[in-house]
């Protein structure tokens, strides 16, 4: 089979992005990139040349989202493309994959270099704006894979109320429905909050919430409102410490950092309210406001103590460095049952409806809505269950064998050690499966814990990806899974050759 120059990754019979196949990945075939001509498919994996990282995705992919290539829901992990990259490989001289996050129908990722330098790429839905005008721009040209690969944003070299973004890098991202968030730093100006997308709970952080449902502009937030006047007036930097949103609800914790060197550490938040999730936020008649369109301060003590916040669709909770939690929001599917009177909590999550703990002791607790089994509690589990459980996995859980929790819609993830005398370790996961989102190559929702990775050896034998878990991300009815494996075949070509298309430097 040859591949023509310009029809990025194809197939011999003339099917486009990811609908050809040179060697069975699951239920579904992955072509070769064009850009290195002919090139014949793997016999089994023939010589390890070299490892690399490669994102695999499962799950909902209407909207292309998941960067497989098409547009099916993907029922095992697939290797995710980067445009102008081979199937399974990162782009070139991308060394890490510091977050994904995910909204309703739209990925960001964040990588970086191996000279440390940030990337911001996206992939699915951009029609309300939630990737950035450039990311429109190519798709209206009619290209066929816009939205079915990730591709690489761009941000534009001005923002009205910031200047010139020159010298700023992208150090942190996160998603709602249809919105999207990037935190900016530069080494001596105040860090920038750039919001973009659907604006329908006043998610966008600067005002009219709800109005110009189109307006693609790309803004910067503006937190002078929640800071006194003495401290803007006075050469003091912004640090932003923590950026995390729900579908529809956005929480920053950031740092004012004065010119004498002393810090004020404060919690805001914006968007849909009228549960409490950003605090308590009244109207003149003294009832809650349905939603707040600007950064309002949410009184709590001790921000600075605070290590990590997770969010869902209508409750907020935090994780402090005693190792206790606060929550906000709402309560009504005993979401927060439970949880403040918790010790010991190493890290929490939130599904839509749900609290997810792991404690220090090494168990994985959780309470809230059971609808999809997403509390992991079994066949028997009612779909209300008002208190806080264990989540059941096939064995005991020990300190320190849980790395990782990662929460979605309604579905949850872990990375665990099962072996101290192994290096591998391994994604578990359970609650909903309606889009294949846990990888079990079905769509019935699962009740308890089940491995999703590593995959059976006899997938090794067929030359799909294999190798070693390194993160995991969970999302609207999405999972994504980095793992670093050998390099084999065509994918070790792929990953060292210069494209014919791009010239040399």
């Amino acid at each position: 089979m040859e591949c023509k120059r310009d029809e990025g990754i194809c197939g011999g019979d003339g099917r486009g992005l990811g609908q050809s196949m040179y060697w069975e990945y699951g239920r579904r075939a992955i072509g070769a990139l064009s850009a290195f001509g002919t090139c014949p498919p793997p016999s089994p994996p023939f010589g390890l040349l070299r490892t690399m990282l490669s994102l695999l995705a499962a799950g909902s992919n209407a909207r292309g989202q998941l960067a497989t290539g098409d547009t099916e829901d993907a029922h095992h992990l697939l290797p995710c493309i980067f445009t102008g990259h081979a199937p399974g490989t990162l782009p070139n001289n991308i060394a890490a994959v510091e977050q994904v996050a995910c909204g309703a129908n739209h990925t960001l990722a964040l990588l970086r270099s191996k000279d440390g330098q940030t990337e911001l790429w996206g992939c699915g839905d951009g029609s309300r704006g939630q990737l950035g005008p450039s990311y429109i721009a190519y798709a209206e040209e009619g290209n066929e894979d816009a939205c079915t690969v990730f591709r690489q944003l761009e941000l534009p070299p001005q923002i009205a109320g910031i200047g010139s973004l020159e010298g700023f890098t992208v150090r942190l991202i996160a998603a709602g429905w249809e919105t999207s968030y990037v935190a900016l730093s530069h080494p001596e100006r105040s860090d920038v909050l750039l919001s973009m997308g659907a604006n329908d709970f006043g998610n966008l952080g600067v005002g009219a919430s709800g109005t110009d449902r189109f307006n693609l502009r790309i803004h910067a937030v503006d937190f002078s409102s929640v800071l006194p006047t003495n401290e803007t007036r006075s050469g003091a930097t912004l640090e932003i410490l923590s950026l995390s949103a729900g579908p529809h609800h956005t929480v920053v914790r950031f740092s004012c950092n004065l010119s004498n060197g002393l810090n004020r550490v404060s919690l805001t938040g914006w968007g849909a309210a009228r549960h409490g999730q950003v605090g308590a936020i009244l109207n003149v008649g003294g009832r809650p406001v349905q939603s707040t369109s600007t950064p309002h301060v949410i009184p709590v003590d001790s921000p600075e103590d605070m290590t990590a916040i997770a969010l869902g669709n209508q409750h907020t909770v935090c994780l402090r460095s005693s190792g206790h939690l606060h929550a906000l929001g709402s309560n009504r599917k005993d979401q927060l049952s439970g949880v403040e009177s918790l010790t010991a909590v190493r890290q929490v999550g939130c599904t839509w409806n749900g609290t997810y703990v792991l404690l220090e002791s090494g168990e994985v607790i959780a309470t809230g809505s059971n609808t999809h089994s997403q509390l992991g509690r079994g066949a028997e589990a009612h779909e209300r269950q008002h208190t806080l459980a264990a989540v059941r996995f096939p064995f005991a859980l020990a300190p320190g064998q849980v790395s990782r929790l990662a929460c979605g819609s309604e579905h949850a993830l872990c990375i665990l050690d099962r072996s101290s005398e192994s290096a591998e370790r391994e994604v578990w996961g359970w609650g909903w499966n309606e889009h294949g989102n846990l990888g079990t190559g079905g769509t019935d929702d699962v009740k308890v814990p089940v491995k999703i990775w590593p995959p059976p050896p006899l997938h090794a034998a067929k030359g799909e990806i294999v190798g070693d878990v390194v993160d995991v991300w969970a999302g609207c009815g999405t999972s994504f899974i980095l793992v670093r494996g050998p390099m084999t075949g065509c994918l070790a070509a792929a990953h060292t050759l210069r494209p014919r298309s791009q010239p040399a430097s």
